[in-house]
């Protein structure tokens, strides 16, 4: 069975779908992605499972909103987790979604079974974005728009404009810089699994580059944390689409591992 509510973040109005039956798995998004995106992931799941989806603000189902920061998203996370997350969840976030699971772990100890992070949280010791002035003409250009528009057909609906991507995107960068000390502060398990070729495949120096930094921020935190189990899958940044079987089974490994502890 299948029932869908919402969940209402001041003016902002969150859509909240909840599947099936058994321990409670919540996910979160990454943006630009909406809660369609793991329907092949959490279709394996439903059976022993109670799966819980949500969009954020500006994207899918959701209201728009004028605020479209890390914080504005964290408030939509906070607000939908007080109304769905008692019962210490299994909270799984891909993408920027990891980043404000992780956060939220922190800000909340004692309330969360356990994370699963997806390509995403990871410690990074520079900034990805090498040339913010040149990412932000890029995105202002009539070519990245039309594709935004084109990006509502897809599993990847959102409507914050190019400028409200970039801002997120250097904020991001930065967060992630200082993310070790972050993890310290949770206290429920947590398991990362990550993309070989986040930032695509290495046919420009750009790519090669941000997939280096990227694996080095994944060996970072295994050696920092060596009780945080990190794995890798050979493919690129969309997992929850191109590797949903081994998603699948990753999470439900975990969540039985800490259903048995």
């Amino acid at each position: 069975m299948t029932t869908k509510t919402t969940v209402q973040n001041g003016a902002v109005t969150i859509p909240v779908t909840t599947t099936g039956e058994g321990q409670k798995l919540i996910f979160f998004d990454g943006a630009g992605s909406t809660q369609t995106i793991w329907r092949q992931v959490i279709s394996r799941l439903t059976q022993r499972y109670t799966v819980l989806t949500f969009d954020f603000r500006g994207h899918g189902r959701a209201s728009n909103s004028t605020d479209y920061s890390f914080d504005a998203f964290m408030s939509d996370a906070e607000v939908v987790m007080g109304e769905i997350g008692s019962g210490g969840p299994v909270v799984i976030g891909w993408s920027l979604g990891a980043d404000l699971a992780l956060s939220y772990a922190a800000a909340h100890p004692g309330t969360l079974g356990g994370l699963v992070l997806i390509d995403g949280a990871v410690p990074i010791a520079e900034p990805l974005v090498e040339d913010e002035a040149k990412m932000r003409r890029s995105l202002d250009s009539p070519a990245t728009k039309f594709g935004m528009l084109l990006t509502r057909l897809t599993p990847y609906t959102y409507r914050l404009s190019g400028s409200a991507i970039a801002d997120l995107t250097v904020d991001l960068d930065a967060r992630r810089q200082e993310l070790l000390d972050v993890y310290a502060k949770v206290d429920c398990p947590i398991t990362v699994v990550l993309a070989t070729k986040t930032a695509g495949e290495e046919t420009t120096e750009h790519a090669g580059r941000n997939n280096r930094i990227w694996r080095a921020g994944g060996e970072r935190l295994a050696e920092r944390y060596p009780a945080i189990q990190v794995s890798w899958l050979d493919g690129l940044h969309r997992l929850p689409l191109n590797k949903p079987a081994e998603l699948a089974q990753l999470i439900d490994d975990f969540a039985q591992d800490i259903k048995t502890a």
